[in-house]
């Protein structure tokens, strides 16, 4: 039943099937170049999932990295506070003035200077304190109410990759 309907539709001749595959020609080169298309475009849209998907896997490992380096400078300056008098330690450092941490033996130091980690720059900046009258620290120093014996810590991490310039920042 299907042959005859699939000969009567081809227009095959009598004599048999073999008149009609004759008929068939195959694929037209529009045919294949439309099928090569059709391929490409899969393919670049893959390619370009795997692309995307490898920048932001990198740019997660190198904020990761920076996170890492940041919690480090803040351990070693909890280290050095703990570790040394007011006046010789934090009191004694300069404010506004990039420092980063060093291992002196078995403990941390801080010392002048920014520094660079396979490609990330660490900076730790010591800022003066203002507290309101509630002994609140205030957000916008003000002299009048300095507090001497605190200081704010900012550490700065920072890289560049494929995508420009990022940083991590870690306020204390």
């Amino acid at each position: 039943m299907f042959g005859d309907k699939w000969n009567n539709n081809k227009k095959c001749l009598p004599v048999g099937k073999q008149a009609c595959l004759a008929d068939r020609r195959g694929f037209t080169l529009i045919e294949i170049l439309v099928v090569i298309g059709i391929i490409v475009a899969v393919f670049t849209a893959i390619l370009s999932f795997f692309i995307i998907d490898n920048r932001i896997t990198e740019r997660n490992r190198m904020r990761l990295k920076a996170m890492a380096l940041t919690e480090e400078g803040a351990e070693a300056v909890r280290y050095f506070r703990d570790n040394t008098e007011w006046s010789i330690g934090l009191g004694g450092l300069s404010i506004d003035t990039a420092y980063h941490p060093v291992i002196s033996g078995s403990s941390w130091d801080i010392v002048l200077g920014g520094e660079t980690i396979d490609g990330f720059v660490r900076s730790i900046i010591f800022s003066k304190v203002s507290r309101d009258e509630n002994d609140n620290i205030e957000n916008i120093y003000n002299q009048s109410r300095d507090d001497p014996d605190t200081r704010k810590i900012n550490i700065t991490v920072s890289w560049n990759d494929r995508q420009g310039a990022a940083s991590e920042i870690l306020n204390l």
